[in-house]
């Protein structure tokens, strides 16, 4: 293994529990993106990246507030201190610390802590998903029923055509949540648009190692070398069960 998927877990939730502590005492402010971002964001990165340079100095880290730091060549940590910063600060339970770890292109590890839920997520390639120590694992299918539930991010919804989707359309305002809960079969697919890999590296290990795809809405995948050159996805997405997505591609288009 390149790192130890436990101290990974006590790291992310360590850094959950702090930002917990801090949830409704710290102001906010907008980056240029117009996205939200707090100290509880900002500190829980830099207490993440030392926690992990001390565990592994020769290792890469790419976080969502202070960038990239390390070799191009190394294994690379992505680190989203706060996925899901605007419902931390408006009192959302759903947001989350999520630490994946990338090498020669393929997710290796991932764990993410939702401490307002005190759930915990991780995987290792080829070692199976978990929640709580319980496996995950999706549920394949060939069409959705009228109460199966279905993700569409924001981007998404506003850009494509959820009322011909069959199901009950959600949007939970994190993507590494989102793509959690459809690991996990609380949601049958999630949809999006304009993710950044810092957002989803270590869900996406616990996603592939409970059975799921990530693919454009054109049936491609979407290669993970290309979404670390260029940070974050410009085209419509899927995350799901290989049957389920084939289904949801004839069905969705843009507006």
């Amino acid at each position: 293994m390149l790192a130890d998927v436990e101290e990974v877990k006590r790291i992310v939730v360590e850094a959950g529990r702090r930002a917990l502590d801090l949830c409704g005492a710290v102001d906010c402010e907008f980056k240029a993106d117009q996205s939200l971002v707090t100290r509880a964001d900002r500190e829980a990165e830099r207490f993440i990246e030392s926690e992990l340079n001390a565990l592994y100095p020769g290792y890469a880290f790419l976080g969502e507030e202070y960038g990239r730091r390390g070799p191009a060549d190394a294994p690379l940590w992505c680190c989203d201190p706060i996925d899901g910063t605007t419902n931390y600060v408006m009192g959302l339970p759903h947001w989350c610390v999520s630490v994946g770890l990338i090498h020669e292109g393929v997710p290796q590890l991932g764990a993410v802590y939702v401490p307002r839920l005190d759930e915990l997520f991780w995987a290792v390639r080829g070692q199976g998903a978990f929640c709580n120590g319980v496996p995950v694992r999706a549920t394949d299918r060939d069409s959705l029923h009228v109460e199966d539930t279905i993700c569409f991010t924001s981007n998404a919804l506003k850009t494509l055509n959820p009322e011909d989707v069959e199901g009950r359309i959600r949007s939970l305002g994190s993507i590494a949540i989102e793509l959690l809960y459809t690991a996990r079969g609380n949601l049958s697919a999630a949809v999006g648009l304009r993710e950044g890999i810092i957002d989803i590296a270590a869900a996406l290990c616990v996603c592939f190692e409970a059975g799921c795809e990530f693919r454009y809405l054109t049936g491609e995948t979407v290669a993970i070398p290309w979404l670390l050159d260029n940070l974050r996805t410009n085209r419509h997405f899927l995350y799901g069960p290989p049957r389920l997505l084939n289904h949801l591609m004839t069905l969705l288009r843009l507006r």
